[in-house]
């Protein structure tokens, strides 16, 4: 038996492998820039014009939405430097941890993307059944950029869901389901 197998049998430490590292560490900053990018857009998106003014912090998807790009961005840049500069056995409390944070992660990003999207569905449509018209026909370059802002949002979503899959594979393959 080597040590691969002693470890899948004891649940002790593991190595991660040189590709898992790469492609984790990969995703990781990817995500942490898209988040970045779309958090920046979105913390300068504001405008005035003869209809009023508008920003980012009147609209509470929109704070919503910076908040978790910003929490992203932190923690996949304290991943990152988790798998990159860790190189020692990786425990399986550390690989359930780093699971669980990642799950919590995409799903605060995905909740983040949907929320803002919605707002935007009725900033370029509008809902005729209660009169309201669309507020991008008066504020468009603030549409645009907070549509770019959702669309970057969303692929740190997918992002996070690639490294969720990553992060399940690495437990659920390695282990053993516990002997009862």
């Amino acid at each position: 038996m080597d040590r691969t197998d002693q470890n899948v049998i004891d649940g002790s430490a593991l190595e991660l492998n040189p590709t898992e590292r790469t492609v984790e560490t990969v995703l990781r900053v990817a995500s942490m820039a898209l988040s970045i990018a779309s958090l920046v857009i979105m913390f300068k998106n504001s405008i005035s014009n003869d209809f009023g003014s508008l920003s980012y912090s009147t609209l509470g998807a929109f704070k919503y939405l910076v908040t978790a790009n910003g929490l992203c961005a932190t923690y996949s840049l304290l991943s990152a430097i988790f798998v990159i500069i860790i190189q020692c056995p990786i425990s399986k409390l550390r690989l359930w941890t780093l699971f669980l944070l990642d799950q919590v992660v995409t799903y605060a990003v995905l909740a983040a993307g949907t929320v803002s999207a919605e707002m935007l569905y009725l900033a370029y449509k509008g809902n005729l059944n209660i009169t309201w018209s669309s507020a991008c026909d008066y504020y468009g370059v603030f549409c645009h950029k907070a549509l770019v802002s959702a669309i970057l949002t969303f692929l740190v979503c997918i992002l996070y869901v690639s490294l969720s899959f990553i992060s399940s594979y690495r437990i659920f393959s390695r282990y053993e389901a516990p002997k009862q």
